[in-house]
């Protein structure tokens, strides 16, 4: 069967799954804006859902499947209220776990480009263990840094050690923040406040790859000259082909059927 899907942006990654879906022969059409006409399907850039979601709304049609990521709530009620369906990329099985791989890459490709120290040797810590931060640290590992896991939870940590981690919890943290020359934060909550930051180093770098706004306070390193990073849409700047056939994939299966 023939689709006709928007793709709204123009993030590389949007343009190779326009390209995949009209190599599968569907129809396609790619454009900054909503543009008239019915398509079965918007394709909305994963890192500004939200942007391009509030934007084209009103112009949104009954039956219409929208794909994204991080949906916010309020715009999700009104699609449900116009009768259009939200899909989520990231909460389709599988698709997460490999979308943490290219972002982990991701992640230490900018480390490398901001930090004065080379991955190997270093001293590296993780904050949060979970998919993203679980695939982090064994990328860590693997380029022989000397990586500690920080984590609330005690199973998520007693996991870390078996894959080769030092891992601690936050009740530890705050003493030995000053022994790290890279810093990745996973969390999607305020972690690293004033209080954490207050003894890093004064060339350390700091790579944060949670959800907007992350969990750096960013303000509290403007002000005393710390490198920190937020880094969005990691898979789409850094492996922008691959991530698109993660797309691909999900919408194979929650439109198409197969």
């Amino acid at each position: 069967m023939k689709y006709h899907f928007m793709v709204l942006g123009s993030e590389t990654r949007q343009i190779y799954l326009a390209e995949l879906l009209q190599e599968a022969g569907h129809e396609v059409m790619v454009s900054e804006e909503y543009l008239p006409g019915y398509h079965d399907a918007v394709l909305l850039p994963v890192p500004q859902t939200a942007k391009y979601l509030q934007e084209n709304l009103p112009k949104l049609q009954k039956g219409q499947v929208i794909y994204g990521c991080n949906f916010p709530q309020p715009l999700m009620k009104q699609c449900m209220e116009k009768e259009i369906r939200c899909i989520d990329y990231m909460k389709q099985e599988g698709a997460a776990s490999r979308n943490a791989i290219a972002t982990a890459e991701g992640a230490i490709a900018e480390a490398l480009k901001s930090s004065c120290v080379s991955i190997h040797g270093s001293r590296t810590l993780v904050v949060g263990y979970g998919r993203c931060g679980e695939v982090l640290a064994e990328k860590l590992t693997a380029l022989k840094a000397h990586v500690t896991v920080l984590d609330r939870k005690e199973e998520k940590r007693a996991r870390a050690e078996a894959y080769g981690c030092h891992a601690i919890g936050f009740d530890e943290a705050e003493d030995i923040m000053c022994g790290y020359d890279l810093i990745f934060n996973t969390v999607p909550a305020l972690v690293l406040d004033d209080r954490m930051l207050s003894s890093v180093k004064r060339d350390v770098t700091i790579i944060d790859i949670a959800s907007k706004p992350g969990g750096v306070d960013f303000e509290y390193c403007r002000n005393r000259s710390i490198d920190a990073n937020l880094c969005l849409g990691l898979p789409g700047k850094y492996a922008p082909k691959s991530s698109a056939k993660i797309l691909l994939e999900v919408i194979r299966k929650t439109i198409m059927g197969d």
